[in-house]
């Protein structure tokens, strides 16, 4: 089994409680952390967990588009 490799941040305010966590690939678990911490109204954390997830080039072109590079940027995605 291959780990995946360490994050180059701290990661956001969890509002996923662990045992949801199980079985989940990280990348999943950072969706779901963006998904919940949007739903708790903390905005920051819901784009803090989406930027840490792997999303496909056409998604981000696609986000680039719409939200524009800047602001993806300050939400700390790589573009």
């Amino acid at each position: 089994m291959t780990t995946a490799p360490p994050l180059d941040r701290p990661l956001p305010r969890s509002y996923m409680p662990e045992e949801k966590k199980a079985g989940l690939t990280r990348n999943v678990i950072f969706a779901c952390e963006s998904s919940a911490a949007m739903k708790a109204g903390d905005e920051d954390a819901a784009w803090a967990w989406l930027s840490l997830a792997k999303i496909p080039e056409s998604a981000k072109i696609a986000m680039i588009g719409l939200l524009g590079k800047d602001f993806l940027t300050a939400k700390g995605f790589k573009v």
